[in-house]
C-alpha cells in the first residue's frame, strides 16, 4: 500500500497539489482544523515522504506512526 493511502487510513487529513513545471505543495492537516506543517517537493514521491515524516511528527499515537516504527 502506497504511503499517501496509508496516511489517509490512519485518518491524518492532508493536501496535495501539483503545479506544472515547479513540483508539489503539500499541507498536513485541513482547514476547518488548521494545519500542522507544510512544504514543497519535486516529485510526488517526495512529497509524500515529507507528509510521512510530518504525520509521524504531528501525530505520534497515529496507526499511521506506530506502523512505521514497526517498519523501521
Amino acid at each position: 500500500m502506497n504511503t499517501l493511502q496509508q496516511i489517509y487510513d490512519s485518518e491524518i487529513n492532508f493536501e496535495l497539489r501539483s503545479h506544472w513545471g515547479t513540483g508539489f505543495e503539500w499541507k498536513l492537516g485541513d482547514h476547518l482544523n488548521g494545519y500542522h506543517a507544510s512544504g514543497h517537493a519535486d516529485s510526488v514521491k517526495g512529497a509524500a515522504e515529507a507528509l510521512a515524516q510530518a504525520a509521524c511528527e504531528h501525530f505520534p499515537t497515529s496507526t499511521f506512526t506506530q506502523a512505521r516504527k514497526r517498519i523501521a
